[in-house]
């Protein structure tokens, strides 16, 4: 079996099909070559970057002999939804890394190569156009090849899973949701929606807050409402997406944090909170991948991977009323009973510690003066024994919150943690799809110097000058999005620009502008000067870039993370 990346570039009297193949090139404009290939590798796997969307359906219009230029605009125009015919195993990067083709172009820092032949033009291509789409096509290929290759990791499991659970290879384009289907033979059952499932009082919750009882009791966790109840001295709103409470603009020398494994796997296990939509043998299975899985935690994290992915889709397919797990009772009230449960916890810390923040599965608290570890571990061992969750508790450090939703600390081993928008692009700006990092609103090497900081004592300026020739940092990247089209406007004068663009802060005037109709709006998160630099970066001389603006915008993000005391 093998792998073939694919790509179509689609006009209206000429179709390319672009494939790259035992490391060499296919392309042909012919239509009959075009079946041919496919009946030569119709079973082999078809890999693309939105190709569940596209090209996939392009390769469908020209097997079935329809015209593919019309498809084609269809579906670039959204004026029509097509569904998939056909017999073809694929797999979608885009899936995985909601993105563009050309954005993560840009992120690499690469040429962001758009195609010099409008995909409009109203009669049949030459033969040098056909030359440079030709060569667009590669371009396109060879990214997508790289983009494979750099989430490679994510393909394997996929194959991984569908070994482990004898699953067709038709697998490799399913939802983690529907693997999780078919691994543990689940079918929906529209008749759950009729059936309802009425909160109740575990005899294990130990609760006092009278509010938080009738909240739950009451059902308001179904409402779009988040209340707000005051625990442990802090703050907490309740809801569907967990309970959440922080303190803003605070530094801690150290702090536990108190992390329960597996919340949502273990509520549903230990109260039987499984969608209705499982058979008994189902959620049996369930539970044995569960305890499985932390047995393999160190002799097989292949195997142990397989079954997490499946642990963790279960959950959160619960409540998507798509997927064969949804029940819209039971589903509900998972993560309301887990809060329950934190709230238990919260309860019987009070007067003890200092809560820094509380968030879905974890809380980070400093034991009051004359408070021993003995006391908390008292306090925590009771809990897990009620309760039957396991819960770890950490010794962090140089913990800097800016609030519930962005903070950063140190490990026991040193290890730098951060979490949320201002800083989570860090240490991760080599391989974009990582974390996705691709779609950061400011350059990476804001979050560098933010971290830099407070975790190592670095001035913004120094962080600056040490990563000032990875220019890729230093970036944003500016997509039309729901735009008509993009200008770049300098000294009164206006240059129409592709649909992705990369730009830098400059010494010069010039900014990014996006237009609709009658909007003419400046690109957001910007500083007031830029630059556009859609070649190559190592053809750019860095010293057209304003280091100084980056240096004064992290300071200005850094100033977000601290009191006014901490400022003077």
């Amino acid at each position: 079996m093998k792998v073939i990346v694919y790509d179509f570039e689609v006009y209206r009297y000429d179709t390319l099909l672009g494939v790259r193949i035992d490391g060499g090139y296919f392309q042909t404009w012919n239509y009959a070559k075009m079946k041919q290939f496919y009946q030569e590798h119709r079973n082999d796997i078809w890999i693309g970057h939105n190709n569940t969307e596209y090209d996939n359906i392009i390769l469908q219009t020209v097997l079935k002999n329809k015209n593919p230029f019309e498809v084609s605009q269809d579906i670039v125009k959204k004026l029509k939804k097509y569904y998939l015919n056909l017999k073809l195993y694929y797999y979608d990067l885009m899936q995985y890394h909601p993105g563009s083709l050309k954005v993560i172009e840009a992120a690499l820092g690469k040429d962001i190569c758009e195609t010099e032949v409008p995909f409009d033009i109203d009669r049949p291509l030459t033969n040098e156009e056909r030359f440079k789409v030709e060569t667009y096509n590669r371009h396109d290929l060879d990214q997508t090849f790289l983009d494979l290759n750099l989430s490679k990791s994510e393909f394997n499991l996929n194959i991984d899973l569908i070994k482990e659970f004898n699953l067709p290879l038709d697998a490799l384009n399913y939802s983690q949701a529907r693997t999780a289907e078919a691994a543990l033979g689940v079918r929906k059952d529209e008749t759950l929606i009729d059936k309802p499932v009425k909160p109740i009082l575990y005899p294990q919750m130990k609760i006092k807050n009278q509010e938080v009882i009738d909240y739950y009791l009451s059902e308001g966790f179904r409402t779009p409402n988040k209340p707000a109840f005051t625990i442990c001295g802090l703050l907490h709103q309740m809801g569907a997406g967990g309970i959440h409470a922080g303190r803003k603009k605070c530094h801690y020398e150290w702090a536990y944090y108190f992390d329960v494994s597996g919340y949502y796997n273990l509520v549903m296990i230990n109260y039987d909170l499984f969608s209705r939509a499982m058979s008994e043998e189902s959620k049996e299975r369930y539970k044995f991948m569960y305890h499985e899985q932390l047995r393999l935690k160190k002799i097989d994290p292949i195997k142990r991977a397989i079954y997490k992915t499946i642990l963790l889709a279960v959950f959160g397919a619960q409540m998507n009323e798509h997927s064969a797990f949804y029940d819209p009772w039971v589903g509900p009230l998972v993560p309301i009973v887990g809060q329950l449960f934190l709230v238990d916890l919260l309860e019987k810390l009070e007067g003890k510690v200092e809560l820094v923040q509380s968030n879905t599965d974890g809380i980070i608290a400093v034991p009051l003066e004359g408070v021993t570890e003995k006391e908390l571990f008292d306090i925590v061992n009771e809990w897990q024994a009620r309760t039957g969750f396991v819960l770890k508790m950490d010794k962090i450090t140089d913990i800097w919150q800016r609030d519930v939703n962005n903070y950063m600390y140190r490990d026991a081993n040193g290890k730098i943690h951060t979490v949320g928008e201002a800083v989570k692009y860090y240490e991760c700006w080599e391989n974009p799809l990582e974390k996705n990092s691709f779609n950061s609103k400011e350059p990476i090497i804001i979050h560098y110097c933010i971290v830099d900081y407070f975790m190592n004592g670095v001035k913004p300026e120094q962080t600056i000058v040490k990563y000032s020739k990875n220019l890729r940092m230093f970036q944003w990247i500016c997509k039309l999005q729901k735009y008509d089209y993009l200008t770049f406007e300098k000294d009164g004068e206006v240059t129409r620009l592709q649909k992705v663009n990369r730009c830098f802060a400059s010494r010069e005037s010039g900014m990014i502008y996006k237009n609709k109709q009658d909007k003419h709006d400046r690109y957001s998160n910007l500083s007031d000067n830029v630059f556009v630099w859609n070649s190559d970066l190592k053809d750019l001389d860095n010293k057209k870039i304003d280091y100084i603006y980056y240096a004064r915008r992290a300071y200005e993000r850094i100033y977000d993370f601290m009191n006014k005391e901490s400022i003077n």
